[in-house]
């Protein structure tokens, strides 16, 4: 059985190849931990953790996502407050 650590999801492309590699390799991937969840958005209107969690029944877990650091920055602006507009334009654009 392996979990696996990656930093960041985005589109997915990268979980989906490494699911592929371990089963090829005979073993199970039985569950995947990222460190930042940018919930873009996948093939369709769901995230792209979201997708792969369903497509591949595997559980997705996150250590934090794209809107738990919107409201980080929202709550402490003297942090990264500059920018935080640039970042709601990326989750306009890209969230699911």
């Amino acid at each position: 059985n392996v979990v696996i650590v990656d930093d960041v999801i985005t589109a997915g492309t990268a979980i989906r190849e490494a699911v592929d590699i371990i089963n090829n390799a005979g073993a199970t991937t039985t569950g995947i931990v990222i460190s930042l969840d940018r919930q873009e958005r996948g093939v369709g209107d769901l995230s792209a953790a979201k997708e792969i969690s369903n497509t591949l029944n595997i559980p997705v877990i996150s250590i934090v996502n794209l809107d738990e650091v919107i409201d980080y920055i929202d709550n402490n602006p003297s942090d990264y407050g500059q920018h935080i507009d640039k970042i709601k334009k990326y989750r306009e654009e890209y969230g699911a």
